[in-house]
């Protein structure tokens, strides 16, 4: 008798519809005796959960004995009796310990049979490995972030715990899950972020372990965790009410960011404020484009009612374009948080213009290299200098996200990469003619290169594959370091069509190595001033 160890890929049909498929197996010398076995699970990797049920059969011709079998103690087939073992055509089986366990079928056909097309005599054993996967079970972990942004000391969790936050301060959570989550969502009630989602592939490689949520909102908030799976389907839910008791400070309150929502300009402040000491007479804008000064009122400014730390400007009648330079000033006066600090003034700072929809992410180009390696982005094979140089996906300092890219080039050296996916394939994006839009991306130079040998300064190129463009960038003495910085230009493509881009450094003329970080490529249509 032959023993041969077979991990069945597991039909997605149910057990009890296989014999009334009108596509059914054509085996091979139809009328000989074959060996077919079936499994319900192969979508979902032959997976099952802890007491949960999973099915297989024998739809073999020709088999004079059977049996199936399971570990006893750690499974059993669900019959009226409830054994290790049975001679029955199809069964269902169900595990009580998580782990690999085997699902084993002896039969016997008294003469030869086939295997696919393979010709076997007498008796065939099979295994089938199934995966038991525990009850999906959520817990986390929370601890306060320190004023220098090391973790501080864990909050206490229960219910009713209300664990003291100053408001604007930040509160670092961290999950722990069992059994194989596809799926987490956070709820921050009264926190910024209000709710944070990651999917399997940041559960897998551990991108999504640590959510930083900053208190802005005076209160009391719960905090959720929910952590599910599709197939085998299973799910858990943690809720901790009034967990969190943000209180107010002493502090001064601090403009996190400036910028536009459309026709409106939003002061996104670092704690509520007080719509009662709002006065619009205490704030100015000026706008202008190319260098054309562009007439504008205030209309009115108030506060958020529902995000109490927002103030929005509206604007008397004008548009913001995405070409326009806008600034705001506020002139002190009775702006004030609601736990009575007052707003600090404003002068003439320059407004951040809102992204909308990343052109370059629409086809799963990983802009934020959240989810590619550095297989991904692979060698151009120009030859030369621009093979000198190193690329690695690190997670020790990423601009947003858990993820960056460090590049190193050598001294007289550069690079030439692109993005493909897992395939090897290029992942592209479609861009219309007629249409400008802002291409950038966020970089922090560690060690800057220099032009010493007389050439050019270190630079980085983005080459559309039709090489109709160069959008460049330069980086000579004064370039920032130790920070990160955007950079950004303008493009107006010649052809509508799908784009990739081939990505070039230059260090040819540098005496030493520039090394940098690269994260969240985007390219975005602007809506330019007629």
């Amino acid at each position: 008798m032959k023993n041969i160890l077979k991990y069945i890929m597991i039909l997605t049909l149910a057990v009890g519809v296989m014999s009334s498929c009108d596509d059914e197996y054509q085996a091979p010398n139809a009328g000989a005796k074959h060996s077919v076995i079936y499994s319900a699970e192969q979508s979902a990797s032959n997976q099952v959960q802890v007491n949960g049920e999973i099915s297989f059969g024998d739809a073999s011709s020709g088999v004079q004995l059977r049996e199936w079998s399971v570990a006893e103690g750690i499974g059993f087939i669900i019959t009226d009796d409830s054994l290790s073992t049975s001679d029955m055509n199809n069964i269902k089986v169900v595990f009580n310990e998580a782990g690999t366990q085997e699902v084993k079928l002896h039969q016997e056909f008294g003469g030869d049979f086939y295997v696919g097309t393979t010709v076997r005599s007498s008796s065939y054993d099979t295994t089938i490995m199934v995966t038991v996967l525990d009850s999906v079970d959520v817990a986390f972990e929370a601890h306060y972030i320190n004023d220098d942004g090391t973790v501080g000391a864990a909050l206490t969790l229960q219910d009713g715990a209300k664990n003291q936050v100053t408001a604007s301060k930040s509160v670092q959570f961290t999950y722990i899950l069992d059994g194989s989550p596809q799926e987490v969502i956070w709820t921050f009630e009264g926190g910024d972020p209000a709710e944070v989602e990651y999917d399997g592939n940041a559960i897998e490689d551990g991108s999504g372990l640590n959510t930083v949520v900053k208190y802005k909102k005076i209160g009391v908030w719960d905090v959720g965790l929910l952590g599910f799976r599709d197939r085998p389907y299973g799910g858990d839910t943690l809720v901790y009410n009034d967990l969190i008791e943000v209180i107010p400070s002493t502090e001064p309150v601090i403009l996190d960011q400036l910028v536009n929502d459309g026709n409106t300009i939003v002061l996104n402040y670092s704690r509520e404020i007080d719509p009662a000491s709002v006065n619009a007479n205490n704030f100015a804008v000026s706008m202008e484009n190319a260098g054309t000064a562009i007439p504008v009122n205030i209309a009115s400014v108030n506060v958020d009612p529902s995000e109490g730390n927002l103030v929005i400007i509206s604007l008397d009648g004008e548009n913001i374009y995405d070409d326009d330079e806008v600034h705001v000033t506020y002139t002190p006066g009775e702006m004030r948080t609601t736990d009575l600090v007052n707003a600090d003034a404003i002068t003439d700072q320059l407004m951040d213009h809102a992204k909308g929809e990343n052109k370059m992410a629409q086809n799963g180009y990983d802009v934020g290299m959240e989810t590619s390696t550095v297989a991904n982005w692979p060698y151009l094979y120009w030859g030369g200098n621009w093979g000198m140089y190193t690329n690695d996906i690190i997670t020790t300092n990423p601009h947003l996200g858990k993820k960056s890219m460090v590049v190193n080039w050598e001294a007289g050296g550069g690079s030439i990469f692109d993005y493909k996916d897992d395939l090897g394939n290029n992942t592209v994006f479609n861009l219309e003619t007629g249409k400008t839009y802002e291409v950038g991306f966020w970089i922090y130079v560690d060690k800057l290169g220099n032009a010493d040998n007389g050439g050019l300064v270190p630079d980085f190129r983005l080459y559309p594959d039709d090489w109709s463009a160069e959008l460049a960038f330069f980086f000579d003495d004064a370039f920032p370091t130790g920070e990160w910085v955007y950079q950004s230009t303008t493009w107006s493509p010649a052809n509508t069509r799908d784009y990739f881009f081939m990505m070039r450094g230059y260090n040819a003329s540098s005496t030493v190595e520039m090394e940098f970080y690269l994260d969240d490529f985007g390219i975005y249509e602007l809506n330019m001033r007629p």
